[in-house]
Order: structure tokens, then sequence, then C-alpha cells
């Protein structure tokens, strides 16, 4: 392709995008055959201040980090510390899983592809008081969706177990590891892992999200997801972390794309080995269906070592999302065309990303009629409303005329579960509220003893639970499907006396 007219295309296509999600800005970038052919910036960065985004701005990218977490276990197969293989438990002992036989025999290509079948329990960790040892203690407490092996299904918990045995291995932290293993030898100067290194340079990215979370138009500034635990002077990241904390720019990206389209070369050094580069690359675990919608242009979806993989108008396809409160980013690469795409939106959720990598992938191999912004546009709107219907708890089936089977204050109390921690339920002013990781929501009556969640700005927004009641005749527990996952078991939170 003529690099004139593909330059003017793209910011014709970053234009129609940014209108189109409403996004403030979208930074790009692109190599093919070893050359940058394109990183620079369209929109804002910070839309009160009027500055634009470039190729230089800095964003967080969300799980695109795990790339980096896999990258690292490889290295330290290369040094024959590590084997893909062997049981977690060979190295780190207290890496512990809800049933013993998943314990005994999950191995750390069973972590890096998602194939432990314990869903996403997520909830307890965002926003919540825990450290990166405690995430990994908390494994045993989660209770799987599928048997072992059996379900591809992503889950964070697992790679930050990853980055705790790589702690124990090194002996670094996993921010200290990955700096000194990967950026620096890849030249990715100004990426970081640290909140306070994005949120004090001069030049990055604010995140913006939704007004309304439930309206799919306007747009406000909010604050950087920042973890209580995380001391950027002490060197202690979030303990998220090796999951989703890596904050970078396009440029950087870009490194990063041609290191992996280079098979693990940088320069004239082999910083990981072509055999491992290719286990990382390899698909690992089949998904049953696709993680976004079905694209006719796709026709295989599976999970590798920290990558998708998937096929792409007959072209294999190696690609990470990101999304992380505020901004979204997506790294593309088709290896035969040697081509990489890096682009990263200061929005929350955005699906710009895809779109507009989409077109570029198309501008290269000469597809036409994808209309990727507005196919795009009418499949999140459907999966967004549908979504909100069922996290309503299924309003079709509630009981008119009914009324709670205790006095309202009844309810109020603690309830403890061993993976989630606790829901504080309080009586204010006549009307219960629910309290979980310092999120505080007022509570609708449902039916009988199922209440709704009533907050456009709470995570578990819409959503029911219901109140139990022993051989006592006393409200003991709450069961609530908390996992957000239709395969997984409710959860039972237990009222603690007192």
């Amino acid at each position: 392709m003529d690099d004139q007219k593909f330059f003017e295309s793209l910011r014709d296509m970053a234009g129609e995008g940014l209108k189109l999600w409403e996004s403030p800005s979208v930074s790009v970038g692109v190599v093919k055959d070893g050359k940058t052919v394109f990183c620079g910036g369209f929109g804002l960065r910070d839309v009160e201040k009027n500055l634009p985004a470039d190729g230089e701005t800095l964003y967080q990218i969300g799980r695109c980090s795990k790339a980096f977490t896999a990258a690292l276990v490889a290295i330290l197969v290369d040094q024959g510390k590590l084997d893909w293989d062997a049981p977690v438990t060979t190295y780190v002992p207290e890496v512990r899983f809800y049933d013993d036989f998943t314990t005994e025999a999950v191995t750390l290509r069973d972590l890096l592809c998602h194939r432990t079948g314990l869903p996403r329990h997520d909830a307890y960790w965002i926003d919540g008081p825990c450290t990166r040892r405690g995430m990994v203690e908390n494994l045993r407490n989660m209770q799987p969706a599928w048997s072992f092996r059996s379900n591809w299904c992503y889950q964070n918990t697992c790679f930050v177990a990853v980055g705790m045995l790589i702690e124990a291995l090194s002996g670094q932290t996993w921010e200290e590891f990955v700096r000194e293993n990967l950026l620096e030898p890849i030249g990715m100067t100004r990426t970081s892992c640290f909140v306070d290194d994005i949120a004090g340079d001069p030049n990055h990215a604010e995140p913006y999200d939704r007004v309304v979370p439930t309206d799919l138009t306007g747009m406000t500034k909010i604050p950087f997801l920042k973890s209580d635990r995380e001391d950027r002077a002490k060197g202690i990241g979030a303990p998220y972390g090796p999951a989703g904390s890596i904050m970078s720019t396009v440029r950087d990206m870009l490194k990063w794309v041609e290191f992996n389209l280079n098979d693990g070369k940088v320069g004239d050094k082999q910083i990981i080995s072509e055999a491992n580069m290719k286990e990382l690359h390899k698909p690992q675990m089949l998904m049953s269906t696709p993680l976004l919608m079905d694209y006719p242009e796709m026709d295989f979806y599976s999970y590798g070592l920290g990558w998708f993989l998937e096929t792409y108008r007959g072209h294999k396809m190696v690609e990470h999302g990101g999304n992380i409160n505020g901004f979204s980013a997506l790294t593309t690469m088709i290896p035969d065309q040697k081509l990489g795409v890096v682009c990263l939106v200061n929005f929350n959720d955005s699906f710009n990303t895809y779109a507009t990598t989409y077109d570029i992938l198309d501008s290269y191999l000469g597809a036409e009629g994808g209309d990727w912004h507005n196919r795009m546009r009418t499949f999140i709107a459907e999966t967004f409303g549908a979504i909100l219907e069922q996290n309503k708890g299924g309003n079709s089936d509630r009981i008119p005329n009914t009324t709670p089977t205790h006095p309202i204050e009844a309810y109020a109390g603690t309830y403890r579960n061993a993976c989630y921690g606790d829901i504080v339920i309080a009586q204010k002013d006549g009307r219960l509220t629910f309290t979980y990781n310092k999120q505080e929501s007022p509570l609708t009556h449902f039916h009988y003893d199922t209440f709704r969640i009533d907050d456009v700005h709470a995570l578990f927004n819409g959503m029911t639970f219901s109140f139990e009641t022993g051989k006592n005749g006393k409200v003991e527990a709450i069961r609530f499907g908390i996992v957000m996952n239709p395969a997984a078991k409710d959860e039972i939170f237990t009222k603690v006396e007192g």
C-alpha cells in the first residue's frame, strides 16, 4: 500500500471512529515488514485542557499486560528454571485450588491459557483490600464452574499466581523483573507498571467513561484505577499487576509488537528463544464461542499463552485487548504479513480499538466491505441491552404484591463469604442498603426475601440476591450470583453473629 494513501485513509478512519464512539482520543501505530509506517494520535488526551494525543501519549493497557507476564515465564523456561507442564506446586507449594485434583495437576500452561475450570471471580479484588499474595491464596476459595481443562474462561487471579511464582523464583518483584528482562532490553523507555508514573507524566491521557454507565451517550472524566496497596516509592505494585497494570505508549508498544514479530529478538540479541516464542503464539485451548461478536471473517477461536489466536480473512491473527477504568487497548499481529497494529483509547470499554484495527488490517489485506465501526456499534448496542435485561434479575419473573417475610431490621448485619469477604446490609431511613468493597448502594424490594441493587454507578447495578432463613426462623445467609456468569454457582454469604 502507498504510505501517503494509507495516512490519508487512516486520518479519515480515526476521525469517523472518534465521532461514532464519542471517544476523546485514539492513538494508533502500525508496523509492516520491520518498519514503522505510522505512529500518531487523533483527538484529545485531555478534553478539559484541550490537549491533543500523539504517539508518545501514555495510556493504561489493561489486560494486554498478560502477554508480558507469559513472556517472562518463557524467559525462565529458557533459563531452565521452569517447565511449562510441571505442576505449579513444584515451584510454589502454597498455590492451592478449590479441589485437590486441580491443585496437584495444574501447570503454568493451564494458568496462562485460562483452562483451570474457574470463572472470572473478579468482584472480590476490584476496589478490594487485597494483597498480591492474598489474591493467590484466595484461589482455594473459588468455586469452579467447569471441570479442570474442560472449558476456556478468562481468569485474572491465575495470572496473578503466575506473577507470584515469577517473584518466588527470581527474588525480584514482578515489576522489577518485567522492567529488567523485557522493557529495558526492548527499549520501552516510557512504559511503567505504576499509576503514579502515568498520572505524573506531562503527556498522558486522562481516563473517561459514560456519565451514566447504563446510557450509551455522554462522557465524563473518571479517576485512574489505583489500588490502595500500590506504593511507587517502595516499589510495591498493584496486587493485580501481572494481570493488567502496565501503562504504555503507541511508540513503545510498536517495539513490543516488533519483538514478537521478530520471534523474540531485538537487534542481534535473542531475548526469548524462537521455540518458546512459538509456544506463546500457538493455540493452547480452543474457545467454544468468540469473546466478542461472531465474525464471518473469522472461523477459528483459541487462546495461546497470554494471547488470543484467531484467523482473520484466512490469516493467523495474534491479538489481545485490554480494558481498565477509563482506557481500552488492542495489540494485533498478522505474522505472515509481518503486520502489527496498536490502538489505544482513553475511554472505558471502547470497541473503537477493534473497529479501527480491523479497518487498518483490511487496508493492508486489500479487503473491502468491513464497515467495522457501524457493525460493532450495532453489536454493542444489542449486547449491552441484553446484559441490562439479564442483570435486572429477570424482572419478568417478579411476583407482584409480595412482602418480605421478616421485619426490615432483621435483614441488617454483616454477611461473610470465604472468597468474596463481607457484604454489609444496613437500615437507613426505613430502607436497606448494600455495601461491598466500600461501595454503598440502595436496595429495592423485588419479591419475598429477594432484593435488587439500584445504583447506576455500582458494579452490581440491577442484580438481585436473596436472604435465606434458617431452621430457627432467623435470617442467616445471602444467596448471590456475584460471579456474574450463568455457568457459575451462587455464592453463599453467612451472617456473622455479634
